[in-house]
């Protein structure tokens, strides 16, 4: 259970029961990621969010239970993997056809632990379903801890989609944490040419980690000029999509004079809202398109479960560290990268 002040406890529930119309989940496996960070803070970012609450969002199981009539097209006992956006499907946004909804509920964050059970994030052994979640078959192949990267990746295919990213286009992505990573590798199975990702000299392991999903390059920005050596590495052409996966705000105005003209730039990174300084000039100057990645849809979620159950995508090497509940200490420590001389590309849960 996350506080909401920076603190967290390891607390025993009952098993629930289903609510009208939905289900329980056993959860197999769940991945953490930077915004459990800001979460465990209190830091609110996404709609109607609240604490103390249940986190994990990255959210693979079996169904436990089934409520008498429910329409989740899910049988007892299957794996599935859970899109975190319950939607409403009957206000008006939903109604339009949008990806959104108005009354959105997003498991992990939004249920607090005075709704039924409290049990509504990845991190707890069960969890509540409700009607109208999308429920994702996944294959029997791969382990649990593996799969739950789902998420993440449906972001990345949601953006990917969004900016059109091409065969043989380039790309630079900065910030190798476990969403620089997992963009990295799709970018390789679109079929991107130069794919380059930068970070720091801290994040060494996360930068030979970039190599070896596919990245071409990897540039240090506290050794290397990162603007000149892509030019370098473009023959002065820029990149045609600059990605800003990175918690630190200079990166924002970077992405700008990494795009060649008439190039796209994707924000992605969550400042935690602070302010940020950039030389807006150049979006008309250079003829830019910068859009904004704001998570999944329905539909990016179906794909990732469709690329996942493929088995082309490289989720062994995306896998990180796997922790068992009773080592939560150890997990959280290792997400905030809090425990000296130790790195991981990803850090995860698993149950048992």
């Amino acid at each position: 259970m996350f506080s909401g002040d920076g603190t967290y406890e390891v607390r025993e529930f009952a098993v629930p029961t289903p609510p009208p119309g939905g289900a329980v989940l056993k959860v197999e496996a769940v991945g953490l990621c930077a915004s459990d960070v800001a979460q465990l803070h209190g830091h609110k970012h996404v709609p109607g969010e609240v604490s103390p609450v249940v986190p994990g969002h990255e959210i693979v199981g079996r169904v436990h239970a089934l409520a008498p009539g429910a329409e989740l097209g899910v049988t007892v006992g299957q794996r599935v993997a859970v899109d975190l956006v319950r939607r409403c499907g009957e206000c008006e946004v939903c109604k339009s056809g949008s990806p959104y909804c108005s009354q959105m509920q997003l498991y992990g964050y939004t249920q607090g632990l005075d709704v039924r059970s409290g049990l509504h994030g990845g991190y707890g052994e069960y969890m509540e379903i409700l009607p109208n979640t999308q429920l994702l078959p996944l294959t029997e192949s791969v382990p649990a801890a593996q799969l739950s990267l789902f998420e993440p990746l449906a972001n990345v295919i949601n953006w990917f989609d969004r900016v059109d990213l091409l065969p043989g286009e380039s790309v630079v992505i900065q910030g190798p944490g476990h969403m620089g990573l997992i963009c990295a590798a799709y970018a390789k199975l679109l079929g991107a040419g130069t794919i380059i990702v930068t970070g720091r000299t801290q994040d060494r392991f996360r930068l030979d980690a970039a190599l070896n999903l596919g990245a071409t390059h990897v540039i240090d920005v506290d050794r290397q000029d990162l603007v000149s050596t892509v030019a370098d590495l473009t023959d002065g052409r820029l990149v045609d999509l600059a990605v800003d996966l990175t918690d630190a705000a200079v990166t924002v105005g970077t992405c700008l004079e990494l795009a060649r003209m008439g190039g796209r730039v994707l924000w992605a990174g969550l400042k935690n809202m602070s302010q940020v300084a950039m030389l807006s000039d150049l979006v008309p100057l250079k003829g830019l398109t910068v859009l904004g990645g704001a998570g999944s849809t329905a539909a990016s979620m179906r794909k990732a479960a469709e690329v996942l159950n493929a088995g082309s995508y490289p989720t062994e090497a995306l896998q990180g560290e796997v922790f068992t509940l009773d080592e939560i200490d150890q997990a959280m420590n290792l997400l905030m990268r809090a425990t000296p001389g130790e790195d991981a590309v990803r850090v995860g849960l698993a149950h048992h």
